[in-house]
């Protein structure tokens, strides 16, 4: 293993593998690839902006396209697309002492007059001895506004042999005027897999025995820069010697361990408030770091979102299984209030009792909602096909036998003024009652028991009705069309009429026609087919049916049967008396008409 230079001095390993062609760089092939075809092709822009996160690669490839443009080792005096590195210009730009090639830090001089002094002053110089006098401006955005505003002329027009390479990780905080007059590459951050395998690759060339898996966590925790990863690798050498495997990394960066991210998470997600405390116990007994702590929480969680959503690998063992009893959404959810978390206790005076008291909140706070909804909906298909049938009745002690009288015939045709979910029962006339509704049938023990079902082939066509009014109570969209039509029936066809104002129904109703007919099919045993049409049936209309007989009013007085607290209309009604018993007034709505073709009465008011 050597890692010193001639003079026996140590050098990291960041310096010493430091890519020195387009082919050494790792994970930025499409600008290599890019500058490679400009050189070749003589195009070579004025002016370049290389923008990026941090240690991925921007400064060593500003330093391999000024070695490109002024490389003399292939004896061509022109630009090359891979220079040599051994002739003086690329030793001397290698080693940041080439007089051609100025490598200025824009955050040492921000002010104006450095910058004149050290680029304006000067551009116009010929080179002292290269072809081209390269300027690269490290950390460009740093350069003040002014600073900015005496470039610009100097960027946007330069002489022949100048090119400006301006390099920064904030390309937002550069102005529009400067980025526009530039060709701008966008350096990527590198992945895990990448700086994972040129990790193994160097730890090759080194003689250093490291493990894949400890290769992985040092990539995870460089944050995607190659030089962060290469500064990890060289603490790793230092700690361990040539030996470097997950447990020894893992100490290192005092990193948690899996089974105890493993416990915490089944403690989130299953809400055991004891087990969340013992981790905590855990961590405090055995010294770990707080911030530390949560930060390999939320990447875990992240991960194991990922994972819930089918990419990436197992983050721990057994994430599996966790990952099949919640949603991903759920675990989004819990790694972003971690994060909140997180934030906070980096100002806490005793950040481990922050830390528990942060994850408790958060574990009564995150509601998988997600997979609440999915459980209701596998309960929902699990219901039996009538999902609205009444609750079991119960039965009342029998009451003293009584005559009942001859039950009187059912209408066959209902009105939307009157609920259609009515009905018709014997019973002996003893008051005048309200006519039941569904919801009454429902509440009411002794009107379900005489609803109970009974065989088919003593059902009459609006006992059939309603059952299946019944049947659908539960299916919004088809008792909704029940409930607003007029139904007429017909010995094998029954047709669903509606009134003014409620045409819209017909579409939904038309998509429910077989629904409705294969219901009218297991409740009576019958083949009826459904049709639609529009407006109430005036034609060829069934007798309608005797209703519950009301008491008459005290001494013929219709005026006696309302209550004085009740409010009344005072005015002229003799020519409404003198109508015909059971006709509606001439000025009556067709609603009332109807109605009173079907259920004779009396219109008081």
């Amino acid at each position: 293993m050597e890692m010193f230079d001639e003079n026996h001095q140590y050098v990291s390993l960041a310096n010493k593998y430091r890519p020195q062609k387009f082919e050494d760089m790792v994970g930025q092939e499409s600008i290599s690839k890019t500058l490679q075809n400009a050189l070749k092709l003589g195009r070579i822009g004025h002016a370049y902006l290389f923008y990026g996160p941090r240690g991925c690669g921007k400064t060593t490839t500003a330093r391999i396209l000024a070695k490109a443009l002024n490389c003399t080792g292939h004896g061509n005096d022109k630009p090359t697309a891979e220079p040599c590195g051994e002739c003086p210009q690329c030793r001397e730009i290698a080693q940041s002492a080439d007089l051609d090639v100025l490598e200025l830090d824009a955050a040492s001089n921000t002010q104006v007059e450095k910058v004149r002094e050290a680029i304006i002053d000067t551009v116009a110089l010929a080179s002292s001895r290269d072809r081209y006098k390269v300027f690269i401006l490290d950390e460009v955005h740093m350069l003040s506004a002014s600073s900015f505003n005496a470039l610009l002329k100097t960027i946007e027009e330069p002489p022949a042999h100048v090119v400006f390479i301006l390099a920064t990780t904030e390309k937002h905080k550069v102005p529009a005027t400067i980025v526009s007059r530039c060709q701008t590459f966008r350096f990527r951050p590198i992945t895990v897999d990448e700086i994972s395998a040129h990790l193994l690759d160097l730890a090759e060339a080194e003689s250093i025995d490291l493990t894949p898996g400890a290769a992985k966590i040092i990539a995870k925790n460089a944050g995607g820069a190659m030089r962060d990863a290469l500064t990890l690798m060289d603490r790793a050498i230092a700690y361990s010697g040539n030996r470097i495997d997950e447990k020894l990394v893992g100490e290192m960066l005092g990193l948690t361990p899996d089974e105890l991210i493993k416990d915490t998470v089944t403690a989130l997600v299953q809400k055991d408030n004891a087990a969340l405390h013992q981790a905590f116990e855990t961590l405090k007994n055995e010294g770990f770091d707080a911030n530390s702590f949560l930060k390999d929480l939320k990447n875990a969680l992240g991960d194991l979102f990922y994972f819930a959503l089918g990419q990436g690998g197992e983050p721990f063992e057994g994430a599996k299984q966790i990952t099949e009893k919640v949603s991903p959404g759920f675990l989004a959810q819990l790694s972003r209030k971690v994060n909140k978390i997180t934030e906070e206790v980096k100002f806490s005076d005793n950040a481990l009792i922050s830390a528990e008291v942060g994850l408790f909140t958060v574990m009564d706070s995150c509601l998988d909602l997600d997979n609440f909804v999915r459980r209701l909906e596998a309960l929902e298909k699990g219901l039996p096909a009538v999902a609205s049938a009444p609750a079991p009745v119960r039965r009342a002690p029998a009451p003293t036998p009584r005559p009942t009288p001859k039950p009187a015939p059912a209408p066959r045709v209902t009105s939307a003024a009157v609920r259609p979910a009515s009905v018709v029962r014997p019973a002996p006339v003893v008051k005048p009652a309200p006519r039941p509704t569904v919801d009454d049938i429902i509440a009411d023990d002794e009107v379900a028991e005489e609803a109970a079902p009974v065989s088919s082939g003593t059902l009459t066509d609006r006992q059939i009705w309603d059952k299946m009014l019944l049947q659908f109570k539960k299916s919004p969209f088809v008792y909704d069309v029940m409930l607003n039509s007029t139904v007429q029936f017909g010995a094998d066809e029954w047709t669903l009429c509606f009134p003014p104002g409620k045409e819209f129904y017909q579409i939904p109703a038309q998509n429910k026609l077989g629904d409705l007919e294969a219901a009218a099919k297991k409740i009576s045993g019958r083949t009826i087919k459904f049709k639609i049409s529009s407006g109430t049936p005036k034609d060829d209309k069934p007798a309608p049916a005797a209703a519950p007989k009301q008491a008459p009013a005290a001494n013929g007085n219709a005026s006696a049967a309302i209550s004085n607290e009740e409010p009344f209309v005072k005015g002229d009604f003799s020519a409404d008396a003198a109508a015909p018993a059971g006709t509606a007034p001439a000025d009556a709505p067709e609603e009332l008409k109807d109605i009173l073709e079907i259920i004779p009465g009396e219109l008081l008011a």
